[in-house]
C-alpha cells in the first residue's frame, strides 16, 4: 500500500518542479523593482514617510562621467500595434523625439549601459552594454502617459503599456568623436 502511494506522489511533485524550471531566470512581471525608480518631487519614494526611503533601497542616481562622455542618447524600437508597422528612433539624452504618430513624444533623460543597484545607488558598472537601461518619459498630446525605467534584457520589467505603441530599448547612441 505504501509503495502505491509513492508512485502517485512522485509524478505529482515532479510536475510543478518541471514547470518552474521553464521560468528560471525570467523576472516575475508582478514584482516591482525598487520603489526608488519612481521620481517624487520631494525626493522620497512612493509609500514612504516624508523622512525618506529605507536605507537599503537605492535612493540616488549616479551616472559615471565615462558613461556621460560615451553616450548621446538611446535607441528605441517601436511597433504600431494596429498596423504592425515597426521602426527605430533615436532619442537624445535630455531631448525628445516623436513617434510616427506625432501626438506621441518620447523623452530620455538617463542611459546606463551596465545598470546596477547597490550601495544605495542606481548606477552603471561601466560603458560596455552589459545590462542596458534607460529612464524615459512618453507623452501623448502633451500629457505624460509613462515615466520610468525600461530594460533591454528584461523588456517585461516596467514595460511601456499602451494600446497603440509598443517600445523596446535597443541600446545607447554613442557620441560621435
Amino acid at each position: 500500500m505504501r509503495f502505491r502511494f509513492a508512485l502517485v506522489l512522485v509524478p505529482v511533485l515532479a510536475v510543478p518542479g518541471a514547470l518552474a524550471c521553464r521560468e528560471r531566470g525570467r523576472p516575475d512581471p508582478n514584482v516591482r523593482m525598487a520603489i526608488s525608480h519612481e521620481r517624487m518631487t520631494d525626493g522620497t519614494a512612493p509609500g514612504q514617510p516624508a523622512a525618506g526611503p529605507a536605507p537599503d533601497v537605492p535612493n540616488r542616481l549616479e551616472v559615471p562621467p565615462e558613461v556621460q562622455q560615451a553616450y548621446a542618447g538611446v535607441r528605441l524600437s517601436w511597433k504600431d500595434k494596429s498596423s504592425g508597422e515597426t521602426g527605430v528612433i533615436e532619442v537624445p539624452l535630455n531631448g525628445a523625439t516623436p513617434l510616427p504618430d506625432p501626438t506621441y513624444v518620447v523623452r530620455a533623460d538617463v542611459y546606463l549601459p551596465s545598470f546596477t543597484m547597490g550601495g544605495g545607488a542606481i548606477t552603471s558598472q561601466g560603458v560596455e552594454e552589459q545590462n542596458p537601461a534607460a529612464r524615459i518619459t512618453v507623452f501623448q498630446k502633451g500629457k505624460e502617459v509613462f515615466a520610468g525605467w525600461i530594460f533591454n534584457r528584461f523588456p517585461d520589467v516596467h514595460p511601456f503599456e499602451n494600446p497603440k505603441y509598443q517600445l523596446h530599448l535597443e541600446g545607447g547612441v554613442p557620441k560621435k568623436s
